[in-house]
């Protein structure tokens, strides 16, 4: 999807006037990758934005993405980064473990073919929104299979849950 300068400048300019009420002066470097639009942040106090486990760090980017998508409907994911932390550190699931994303894209592959072979529906573990949006992402082209994220766990965790596209949520 092609991203408008005048849309990358409000992506931009919003996510400085964020941090800026939050009471921190940050540099804003924008880059691109295969999957749409990273941010990187530099401050002098990284942890006090990326939270304690990226915590904070995950809500801002996905208000930022919610307030994009509200003014422009569709629009490509935009990830943030803080003085590298999304390049160092390795997704976590809860407990702590690390999950890295060809370790979720071969589950989500694996349930999609669970899925096709069977019939039936199957559902992740309880992940975080990061770690559900790259079992969407892998997903959405696989003829035949939907996915959707179930009820809240606790904690923001929610499943992801694998079914025929034929199959109703409604059965």
């Amino acid at each position: 999807m092609d991203v408008t300068p005048e849309q990358k400048e409000h992506g931009v300019s919003s996510l400085n006037r964020m941090v800026e009420l939050l009471g921190f002066t940050v540099e804003i470097n924008e880059l691109e990758d295969s999957q749409g639009i990273t941010l990187s942040l530099k401050t002098d106090e990284p942890g006090r934005l990326i939270g304690r486990k990226g915590h904070y760090l995950q809500s801002m980017e996905l208000l930022l993405n919610r307030m994009m998508r509200k003014k422009y409907g569709k629009f490509p994911w935009i990830a943030l980064d803080v003085d590298g932390y999304q390049r160092k550190a390795p997704a976590r699931r809860r407990g702590g473990a690390p999950v890295d994303s060809e370790r979720l894209e071969q589950m989500a592959n694996d349930a999609a073919k669970e899925v096709e072979r069977w019939g039936q529906e199957k559902s992740t573990a309880p992940l975080n929104a990061r770690d559900r949006r790259v079992v969407h992402v892998t997903l959405r082209d696989y003829d035949g299979i939907v996915t959707e994220s179930g009820p809240e766990e606790g904690e923001g965790l929610k499943r992801v849950i694998v079914r025929p596209a034929d199959t109703s949520a409604d059965e």
